[in-house]
């Protein structure tokens, strides 16, 4: 009778305090890396998108939901056994506007609030520093989300998980990101004994260097990692634009005059006249990429999304990557099996199965 009493409390433990050992692991895991590939594959419209990956093994998909913001969506996975719930982030889609919510790079402040449907606005905070700025088509992406991922959450909570995945690949990997620091900071913050782990996948860059900072500082110790395929131009985007502006203010830059000021009069006037040159053609850069990918996209964004509102964008332009790299390089056997070199497609590199090919080839399976 007391055996049955003990396994009946550890079995009602067990579902209602869910498990009480941690599963999740800082670093970068190969295995559950490639798991997640094939989760995020099986997002993609299956009638244009072949299949290459086999499904993950003892996961149940629980939960898809509707689509939101810019053709946006996510799904909730589940492995029972493993006491593991992955939020997997669907990528860009073939939609015209999921290609806008792209191109939409002008930035936000990373507090602040927006408006872009029926709710009104949406405030939002994805970092400390005042200076952190994010991409603004990946923030309403984000947002658009948000609510019901934190209901799902909750779900799952109840249900005994502890271990959460953060999973996305490209636009999905970007969004991953802001996803991440809008749940460390939001005002109601999730019971402690969560464990989030992050993992964005062929990742554009979401935000600038101070975000970056900041990202990089909340999952710290290895729970947010950023993987690239060195031959994939997606990681590389959007493009940096730097001015004075974007550097810390301590810093020789600020006070150039004082710099000058001890140089011999004919070196001067010349160091001058460049540094003028150098810093205004920055600058004029600067204000054609707000322009175009920030305002004038907006417009189109409000076709497709007529309540919102157009933000003021920041004066930055100056993308970084965030997260705790992994690198994939891909060797010999990637090169000569898979690509032939006829295949002119944009993404011949950026897809879930020459990612997966090329994390084998980097870390081999265990036995």
């Amino acid at each position: 009778m007391k055996i049955k009493l003990i396994l009946f409390t550890i079995s009602f433990l067990i579902i209602t305090k869910g498990w009480t050992q941690p599963l999740l692991k800082p670093g970068f895991d190969a295995d559950e890396y490639r798991t997640f590939l094939k989760i995020s594959e099986r997002q993609a419209d299956s009638s244009k998108f072949k299949l290459m990956l086999p499904w993950p093994a003892n996961f149940k998909r629980e939960y898809v939901s509707p689509i939101t913001g810019l053709d946006n969506r996510f799904e909730i996975w589940t492995n029972k056994k493993k006491g593991l719930c992955v939020i997997s982030i669907r990528g860009t889609t073939m939609k015209n506007e999921s290609w806008l919510e792209n191109f939409t790079a002008g930035m936000l402040p990373s507090t602040g609030k927006i408006k872009f449907d029926s709710t009104g606005y949406i405030s939002y905070k994805v970092a400390e520093n005042p200076r952190a700025f994010v991409h603004s088509g990946w923030m309403i992406g984000m947002l658009s989300m948000a609510p019901d991922i934190l209901l799902q959450i909750k779900k799952q909570y109840s249900s005994g998980y502890r271990n959460f995945v953060i999973f996305g690949h490209s636009q999905g990997g970007a969004i991953a990101f802001l996803l991440r620091s809008y749940l460390y900071y939001h005002p109601q913050p999730l019971p402690e004994d969560i464990i989030i782990k992050t993992y964005s996948s062929a990742a554009p860059k979401p935000g600038n260097l101070y975000y970056s900072y900041d990202y990089g500082f909340i999952t710290r110790g290895g729970w947010g990692l950023r993987v690239v395929n060195t031959l994939d131009w997606v990681p590389e985007v959007p493009f940096a634009i730097q001015t004075l502006d974007d550097i810390n203010e301590i810093s020789p830059f600020t006070n150039i005059e004082k710099v000058f000021k001890n140089m011999k009069f004919f070196q001067r006037i010349y160091l001058k006249r460049i540094y003028k040159k150098l810093d205004l053609s920055t600058e004029k850069a600067r204000k054609r990429y707000i322009m175009y990918l920030g305002n004038k996209t907006f417009q189109f964004i409000q076709e497709f999304l007529p309540q919102a509102v157009k933000p003021d964008f920041v004066q930055s332009f100056d993308y970084s990557t965030a997260g705790t790299p992994v690198i994939l390089v891909p060797q010999q056997a990637y090169r000569d099996n898979y690509f032939n070199p006829s295949n002119k497609s944009i993404f011949v590199h950026h897809l879930m199965y020459p990612y997966w090919l090329a994390c084998m080839e980097n870390y081999p399976e265990r036995d």
